[in-house]
């Protein structure tokens, strides 16, 4: 079994143009405070992660839960009504869906998204682009706040109790790539944000990435009894 999880904003869903400023607003609005969005600059790079930061450096520990519900709802409102106003604003990345779609179609690999967003935004992104989760183990910022947290859920989600040999995890950022070494699995780079042998500017050349993860044959196989 070889498991194939993705993270989203930057490696399914382009998502840059607006999500980090939404995620600032959000922060400024509630808690009145302008936060760094270099990401690289926190403990853990998910929205819990950061939020959490910042609450404990700004706010008393009695107040934590209350406000965080309250940045929460706003940023969900706030990327709600953006993709509302310009739809346009959000788009697949190139070749995703097809991607996860044909490895949905192999027998020995199990799909996961791990995303650092928080659950109703990264939904709402994946519908927009048309890439559903009924099929796919789906865990998010919603969960838990560090990388390697939401990434064994998505796994546990995955597998249903199934056994796996190999681990493959797309990503755009360095938190990905430092998440992916920590839990052993293979790390392929997506949009070029990060220096790493194995890397993409895109999901479109799907042979290719088959290819790569070793599952070409079982691809092509497939595909010639359809």
């Amino acid at each position: 079994m070889h498991l194939v999880m993705f993270d989203i904003d930057g490696t399914l869903v382009d998502s840059a143009g607006f999500d980090a400023k939404l995620y600032v607003e959000a922060v400024r609005g509630v808690l009145n405070v302008d936060i760094d969005s270099d990401w690289n600059s926190y403990e853990h790079v998910s929205d819990s992660g950061i939020l959490e930061q910042v609450l404990r450096e700004t706010r008393p520990a009695s107040e934590h839960a209350t406000l965080a519900a309250r940045v929460q709802e706003r940023f969900v409102a706030l990327v709600g009504d953006h993709l509302r106003r310009a739809p346009g604003a959000i788009r697949e990345i190139a070749g995703a869906k097809r991607l996860v779609e044909r490895l949905f179609r192999l027998p020995n690999v199990r799909v996961g998204i791990a995303t650092g967003g928080w659950e109703p935004t990264a939904k709402l992104k994946l519908a927009h682009v048309g890439i559903g989760i009924e099929r796919i183990g789906f865990a998010s910022s919603t969960d838990a706040s560090t990388r390697t947290d939401i990434m064994r859920l998505a796994a546990q989600r995955a597998l249903h109790g199934a056994a796996y040999a190999r681990a493959t995890y797309f990503g755009d950022g360095a938190w990905d790539q430092r998440a992916s070494a920590e839990l052993g699995y293979d790390f392929v780079a997506v949009g070029g944000g990060v220096s790493h042998p194995i890397a993409y500017a895109d999901l479109r050349d799907a042979d290719a990435i088959l290819s790569r993860l070793e599952l070409a044959d079982v691809a092509l196989a497939r595909e010639a009894r359809r």
